[in-house]
């Protein structure tokens, strides 16, 4: 069940008000049982076998949660103290508490590993050994990589005695939450906990945010992100074929996918905090205008803000963070974001655009570190510079993409060839062999000939729109809330008969293109 589909949209979420205002006159109790009842069957719709992994996991993880509190030495332990200075007293099959934990991770991440790149690794181990496998691929549950992360989470912050176990139902509940737990936000318990305590009757004014937010992710979604894919995947599909592509095409392709990416993402996100805000819950920010960025650090605190909290917080800081010199965090920055790259598929594609990102932040901090005090500093804040900069990291970020997209290095390969090679080399094209100057001409021409994939002025139009909406118009945070420096937003969501009426026209297109089933995106991740 999509937040994108029909099912969702005129039965389940339907149904889920009706029966949360039933509900909310018996208290806070009956609030979390409905919710929990609705985000099981959510998940559930998806496969038992999925919900069967997903209960065994939960009830594991609570096990382990259990066990690293039950010693009374531990029991008063607050959130100032740290992990070495807790007892370390054997607390299981003569395991110490770190031990214990450790073991916690790794039985986390073994179903991970199995699911998500059992195949990859077989693959690329029998090509290592010169042997042929015959290995079926296991179905990937979904949102395995983002339950796995929250479980994480919780059990270091249990570790650390920030967090304490409040029976299996509030778990069960905590880790299923239908908003979030496919495809993130990546929640920590700290974030939801008390908000899980006091859950209430909906408002007026948070359903009517939350529509209002839920139908700007739903056309961020439906009438960009989907609209945008067609002619990404025609694109990138003739790359991965080693079918005919212009140098025009193969850029315009790119910078499709580039902008379907984040829409089809940003537009889950404001979906599922939408869903939250109509049920009396806050969830945090994922997306911060990322391709505004003026530089490869600043990307990364406003992409998937909560995925790189998480890397930061639960591999880069354990890993020494800046704490051993500049050359080690380096090193940290690199590993960090090569696992973070391996986090988002098994392939060779992925670890190799973790591993670019890991250079770029490297120079990036480098650089910063460079110019710091400096008058160069202050230039680069200046307007001139400032554009210059955006300009530059898009155009970085944009080029990562194409490997991120690519189902094999080979095609990834044939699109940078297309974008770079083509209008220079034109006989490594194959078109044309050409033999004097115009037959040169001629083929440099060709190059940059479109071959079909991109038709009328559709396409055009989509990525004139993408440009406006992602440098000129507000992010859905400042469309709902305000600039975060205070100053004024002319754009600002009101609840007016204009804005009921605009968004109305939105929803009413969305619900037609809806029809087109496509799933999000990170579902695959």
């Amino acid at each position: 069940m999509l937040f994108n589909s029909y099912t969702f949209l005129f039965a389940f979420l339907p149904l889920l008000l009706i029966c949360w205002r039933l509900a909310a006159g018996y208290g806070t109790g009956a609030l979390a049982m409905v919710l929990l009842v609705f985000s099981i069957a959510f998940y559930g719709f998806w496969g038992v076998p999925f919900l069967l992994l997903l209960a065994a996991m939960l009830g594991m993880n609570y096990g382990f949660a259990l066990a690293l509190v039950e010693r009374s030495a531990a029991k008063d332990i607050t959130s100032r103290e740290k992990p070495e200075d807790l007892p370390q007293e054997r607390v299981f099959f003569g395991l110490s508490r770190k031990g214990l934990l450790a073991l916690a991770l790794t039985l986390n991440l073994i179903p991970l590993v199995w699911f998500k790149y059992s195949v990859f690794l077989g693959q690329n181990l029998a090509a290592l050994m010169h042997v042929s496998w015959e290995f079926a691929a296991p179905g990937l549950p979904l949102g395995i990589s983002f339950y796995t992360f929250i479980q994480i989470a919780w059990l270091v912050s249990v570790y650390r005695g920030q967090v304490q176990p409040q029976g299996f139902t509030r778990h069960v509940l905590f880790s299923t939450c239908f908003p979030y737990v496919i495809s993130g936000p990546i929640v920590r318990y700290e974030q939801m906990g008390a908000q899980l305590d006091v859950l209430g009757p909906c408002t007026a004014e948070g359903l009517a945010r939350g529509f209002s937010l839920f139908t700007v992710g739903l056309v961020k979604k439906v009438v960009l992100a989907d609209s945008l894919a067609l002619y990404a995947d025609a694109v990138f599909n003739s790359a991965e074929k080693a079918f005919p592509l212009s140098g025009c095409e193969a850029w315009l392709g790119s910078l499709c996918y580039t902008f379907q990416l984040y829409f089809d993402f940003s537009g889950y996100t404001d979906m599922a905090i939408g869903l939250g805000l109509m049920l009396g819950m806050r969830l945090p920010e994922n997306f911060d205008s990322p391709y505004k960025s003026t530089g490869i650090v600043d990307f990364w605190r406003r992409w998937h803000i909560t995925l790189s909290s998480w890397l930061r917080d639960y591999l880069y800081i354990p890993l020494g963070g800046n704490r051993k010199g500049k050359l080690k965090q380096y090193r940290n920055l690199f590993l960090t974001m090569l696992i973070g790259g391996a986090w988002h598929g098994a392939g060779w594609t992925f670890v190799v655009w973790g591993a670019i990102h890991g250079v770029m932040l490297g120079i990036n901090h480098y650089f910063r570190a460079r110019i710091r005090g400096t008058r160069l500093e202050s230039a680069f804040r200046a307007l001139p510079l400032r554009v210059c900069s955006i300009g530059f990291t898009f155009f970085c970020i944009n080029l990562c993409w194409v490997v991120f997209r690519a189902v094999s290095i080979e095609g990834a390969g044939r699109m940078y060839r297309a974008m770079f090679a083509g209008p220079f080399t034109p006989e490594a094209a194959g078109i044309l062999a050409p033999t004097d100057g115009l037959n040169a001409l001629a083929a440099m021409g060709a190059r940059w000939l479109p071959n079909g994939y991109l038709q009328g002025w559709l396409p055009f139009a989509l990525l004139l729109a993408s440009f406006v909406v992602v440098w000129f118009l507000p992010n859905s945070h400042e469309i709902f809330n305000g600039r975060r420096d205070g100053t004024r937003l002319c754009f600002l969501w009101r609840p007016s008969a204009a804005w009921a009426t605009s968004l109305a026209i939105l929803a009413f297109v969305s619900l037609i293109l809806v029809s087109r089933k496509a799933t999000f995106l990170y579902f695959q991740f």
